[in-house]
């Protein structure tokens, strides 16, 4: 009975500890940014593609996203400005399917 206690008790912490998989309210926005960057590539509308371009780079700037994510969306931006739409779609797509939440 004892360790039915312990291991019940240590599950409850180990879930404690690392959460139910519920993503962050910082990945909850990175996500809400990408989906704009994705929509803009989508539509190839460069003019959007700049403001989220920039958006990102203020999260990226104030810490909200890692740089493992800046540089993935990055490459994303950066074949959209090339003028490489179906190339970045594919990316962001891509992305998307990997890292649904990201930080």
């Amino acid at each position: 009975m004892a360790t039915r206690i312990k291991f019940a008790l240590a599950a409850f912490l180990l879930l404690n500890v690392l959460g139910c998989g519920e993503p962050s309210p910082r990945e909850l926005k990175n996500r809400q940014e990408f989906e704009a960057l994705l929509t803009a590539v989508s539509l190839k509308n460069k003019a959007e593609l700049d403001k989220d371009a920039k958006r990102i780079e203020d999260r990226h700037s104030s810490g909200e996203l890692s740089d493992d994510g800046f540089k993935d969306l990055q490459s994303i931006i950066a074949k959209a400005r090339d003028g490489k739409w179906s190339d970045a779609e594919k990316l962001a797509y891509e992305f998307r399917e990997k890292r649904p939440y990201f930080k």
